[in-house]
């Protein structure tokens, strides 16, 4: 038998930023703390950013300003 856990609402669609770290990795951030990932490289962040956004516009932006994972 599969049950499936409810997700909570979290105030809207995913939406991520997309920059780097203190240390120069590359890190895609859900904006809300629900995701997000460290990666080898620009393109590989941006790829996964816009899959876990169902490629909607303007979901994933870019960010000069130093990232972190919590």
């Amino acid at each position: 038998m599969m049950f499936s856990i409810p997700r909570k609402s979290f105030g809207g669609p995913l939406q991520f930023l997309v920059g780097r770290d203190v240390d120069g990795h590359w890190l895609a951030v859900e904006t809300h703390g629900r995701g997000g990932g460290i990666f080898a490289d620009r393109g590989t962040a941006l790829r996964y950013a816009v899959f876990e956004t169902g490629h909607r516009p303007r979901a994933v932006r870019m960010t000069a300003k130093t990232l972190r994972l919590l």
